[in-house]
């Protein structure tokens, strides 16, 4: 692989994981060509061309491994709470500040690769075009633009709303030109106000035209899910991923479906159960009993929701011990899940069944494959972008060393992250006693 300017990076550490199937490699090294990878190994057997110009990097008793990828991020969002019905009012200049440092946060904690799942208008468009021209900094993004929706359904406040066949199918080309990489539509209800979150928002011959336009283009599709019945009508539809994927009846009643399950295996979707974002909003109640205490109404909501997360984190389970394509995608900026704190989701995943190397391949080279993106990110292999991520610790034996970031280096660059005082802010705060 020819040098970029006769300069190379060598960045080393005392273990390192490729996540492309290997154990991991007590010496490890990477060589990084530019923006690319050019050699994995040890240490010892990690060398630049004779003569070249070479910029070492050395974390002893530190892990070197890929940056993370999330698969599922909300960038216009804020993470407080506020409903996204009030996010779809804001002007979109307010949104793409707001993103701009959503995405800052992302990259700064580790995670080099995002998928949005829904922003207004075009903003996350603009965005990337601002990252692109250096005017913000962020990590690398896959679009969907305005996610699909029925009229007044989940996210239709976002600007893209169809009715019929013909019209999903025109909004999916739409969306490609305006140069979407993938198309996300909601085929349940859910947070929105005017939506029905347990029943289906699309026919299956709506979602069939989306479908087969974006495949006739190339282009994954993801649908998001809280009933059963909205999966169903997703694999009829042959989507790509089902997000969500919650196994609930038209009446709200818990029940894992086997059958529905085992379609997902065979038809080989990928699946994003999105597990913290509701303990994201125990979190907050938990904290708030701790510091000033709860009302009636707000306990209630606290027993509802630890039921709800026990019965979420029993199906994840479930679809894990059947070897279904679970991977991590936070669904932060939504609801009180700030972006730049994926790992929680991974570490959900782990608390579900995986074991922390599942984890860490959930967000690395199995949600890369999740975004056919493989060849490009999620694990070390020369010919791949040089996102590589050094943590202080061992994240395939604790998942929750993944909050020990100590450098990130994105598309060959290392990437300055300003102070311990500002990386700390990025961090949502654990109670004391919870999931």
């Amino acid at each position: 692989m020819p040098a970029s300017n006769n300069r190379f990076k060598l960045i080393k550490a005392g273990r390192l994981l490729d996540c492309a199937g290997g154990p991991s490699v007590t010496d490890g090294a990477v060589l990084v060509d530019g923006h690319v990878i050019s050699a994995v190994g040890r240490a010892s057997e990690v060398r630049a061309p004779e003569g070249a110009e070479v910029e070492v990097f050395d974390y002893p008793g530190m892990t070197i491994m890929p940056g993370m990828v999330d698969c599922h991020t909300h960038n216009n969002g804020f993470g407080d709470g506020r409903p996204g019905d009030d996010v779809g009012e804001m002007p979109d200049e307010i949104l793409m500040i707001q993103s701009a440092r959503n995405l800052r946060a992302s990259l700064f904690s580790g995670v080099t690769t995002v998928r949005e799942n829904g922003p207004k208008n075009f903003t996350m468009f603009r965005m990337r075009d601002a990252i692109n021209d250096g005017l913000a900094v962020g990590p690398r993004m896959t679009l969907c633009g305005r996610p699909i929706s029925i009229i007044g359904g989940h996210m239709s406040y976002f600007g893209s709303v169809v009715t019929g066949a013909v019209e999903a199918r025109a909004m999916t080309r739409q969306l490609i030109k305006e140069g979407a990489d993938y198309i996300k539509v909601t085929a349940t209800g859910g947070t929105t106000r005017t939506s029905f979150p347990l029943l289906p928002s699309f026919t299956v011959e709506e979602l069939e035209a989306i479908t087969d336009e974006a495949h006739r283009f190339g282009k994954l599709t993801g649908t998001h899910c809280i009933s059963t019945q909205g999966t169903i009508n997703s694999l009829d539809a042959g989507v790509d991923m089902i997000i969500h994927c919650g196994f609930l009846e038209a009446d709200g009643t818990p029940n894992f479906r086997e059958d529905v399950a085992e379609r997902l295996g065979r038809q080989g979707a990928y699946i994003n159960p999105t597990v913290h974002v509701g303990r994201a909003r125990i979190w907050v109640l938990q904290n708030r009993k701790e510091s000033e205490g709860l009302t009636p109404a707000e306990q209630d909501q606290l027993d509802d929701m630890l039921r709800a997360n026990d019965v979420k984190l029993e199906h994840t389970r479930r679809m894990q011990e059947m070897g279904l394509r679970v991977i991590t995608g936070s669904d932060s900026s939504w609801g009180d899940y700030q972006l730049g704190n994926t790992v929680n989701e991974t570490e959900c995943l782990v608390m579900a069944g995986y074991s922390s190397m599942q984890g860490v391949l959930s967000v690395t080279i199995e949600a890369a494959r999740a975004l056919d993106m493989d060849d490009v990110v999620g694990s070390l292999e020369p010919g791949k972008k040089a996102d590589v991520i050094v943590v202080d610790g061992s994240p395939d034996e604790n998942i929750l060393d993944l909050w020990k970031i100590d450098e990130v280096f994105f598309n060959g660059e290392r990437i300055d992250r300003g102070s311990e005082k500002s990386l700390a802010s990025i961090r949502q705060q654990r109670p004391a006693e919870g999931p």
